[in-house]
């Protein structure tokens, strides 16, 4: 009853019921935008109809349950007021930058005002610290409530004054909790503003992969595996020259690519992204499959990527000499659809090829979904991107980690196994959607394939 009382004033506080007003207009706002843009501008906007309720309500109620934290903290500490209305201010400065920013991402015209230097993560620290309260409001919020089916519990065994007396907290412990609460709200803030950092954080990672039927001639291959790039936007010049130059001192026999070049829809965002991709040097050239984002003009972008030296594998199989050793490559185009119906599309291609040769493969796919799908034995290793690692999550280790994207049972990171079949997920170079990495570095993989005999 304590608690209730206390809390009563914040919820009648004039600065929370404008802030309630404000979050209410925001959402509303965006919905408007999402039909307004869909209809008249690009069809893709009524994926606002959808992010609305599932990503921007939930950020409102992160939002507003944060206020009143910090209307607790100003009712023990009447001298933070000024701060307090100022921090107000400055919250409903950066909800319009985010919005803006949201807004305007598939933008070609020059934004310098809101993604310049400083600016252009305000939107994604802001939104993915809130996101990361919500999900702690939520934890809480479940221990509660199993909290008071206990004590409903042992209202039935004990004395329900007994049970009322022993969860009585004294004011000067209930106070100190508060500010302690209000200290612990702002861990995501931080969390999120090391996100920056991670996002571009590029490093080679290495691996030596075992594959049940690969020849001892080809022992040792060293395959650099980029996905993901999605240049544009904070992916720019500098950070694919730096990516470029990590890969060629891995000394990479061959590269490969397993789609998402791209970020926008058009304009030429993605001219760095060719100048990069033809300072790579691998003995053996570079292959690559299209993902979901390269399928607007697909043509385009091969040709694009076969003046960078890039060869895109359609569909496709092709076999190189590698000192004399054949080894086919093989690239499959992202498909669209329920992966249910797609599956089939996906194993039918394969199967066109005609019978697998005696000869070691390698199988470009940039969905890890479809694995499951593929025809058995069709490949001795598929490489695949598209999860960003599980782009957040908690990194366990250098293929370990635990992320949404992997509780739902999507490969999302690392070796996967199916009979003599191998899967390897890159953690990949970009990322594109959520508005940083939250845990999960980016990685450029090298791969060192080994064959049984020598291991």
């Amino acid at each position: 009853m304590t608690a209730v009382v206390e809390s009563s004033p914040a919820s009648r506080s004039l600065t929370y019921r404008w802030l309630r007003y404000w979050q209410f207009g925001l959402n509303l706002f965006l919905l408007l935008a999402a039909l307004v843009l869909g209809t008249f501008v690009f069809r893709r906007a009524f994926f606002l109809l959808v992010l609305v309720p599932i990503a921007f309500v939930p950020f409102s109620y992160a939002r507003l349950r944060f206020h009143l934290y910090l209307e607790q903290f100003r009712q023990v500490s009447p001298q933070a007021a000024p701060l307090f209305f100022l921090l107000c201010g400055i919250g409903i400065l950066l909800d319009c930058i985010m919005i803006a920013q949201l807004l305007t991402a598939r933008s070609e015209s020059d934004m310098s005002v809101l993604y310049g230097a400083g600016i252009s993560w305000v939107g994604a620290i802001w939104f993915s610290a809130h996101g990361l309260l919500f999900i702690g409001y939520a934890l809480i919020g479940c221990v509660r409530l199993l909290q008071r089916a206990v004590r409903w519990m042992l209202l039935y065994k004990w004395n329900r004054t007994e049970v009322l007396s022993t969860s009585l907290v004294s004011p000067e412990r209930r106070q100190f909790l508060q500010q302690l609460s209000v200290l612990g709200a702002g861990a995501p803030f931080f969390f999120s503003f090391a996100g920056v950092k991670l996002s571009y954080d590029f490093r080679v990672e290495e691996r030596e992969v075992v594959l049940p039927h690969w020849p001892q001639a080809l022992d040792g291959l060293r395959v650099a595996h980029l996905s993901d790039i999605h240049v544009g936007g904070a992916m720019n010049r500098a950070r694919l020259l730096r990516v470029v130059a990590l890969t060629n001192a891995a000394r990479p026999d061959l590269v490969v690519h397993t789609g998402d070049f791209l970020t926008h829809r058009s304009g030429d965002f993605d001219s760095p992204l060719y100048e990069a991709l033809a300072r790579i040097n691998a003995p053996y050239g570079q292959w690559a499959s299209l993902g979901n984002h390269d399928m607007d003009d697909p043509e385009h972008l091969v040709r694009q990527l076969r003046g960078a030296g890039v060869t895109t594998l359609r569909n496709s199989l092709i076999t190189l000499s590698v000192d004399g050793h054949p080894l086919e490559i093989a690239g499959i185009d992202f498909l669209f659809g329920p992966l249910g119906t797609g599956g089939k599309r996906y194993a039918d291609i394969p199967r066109s090829w005609g019978p697998r040769r005696p000869v070691p493969r390698l199988l470009l796919n940039h969905d890890p979904r479809a694995f499951a799908a593929l025809p058995q034995g069709c490949a001795d290793l598929v490489l695949s991107g598209h999860t960003h690692g599980g782009h957040v999550g908690v990194q366990l280790g250098r293929d370990h980690a635990l992320t949404v994207v992997g509780l739902f049972g999507i490969p999302d990171q690392g070796l996967f196994n199916r009979g003599d079949m191998r899967l390897f997920v890159t953690r990949c170079v970009g990322f594109y959607g959520y508005p940083m990495r939250l845990g999960i570095p980016p990685e450029i993989a090298l791969l060192t394939l080994r064959s049984p005999h020598n291991s």
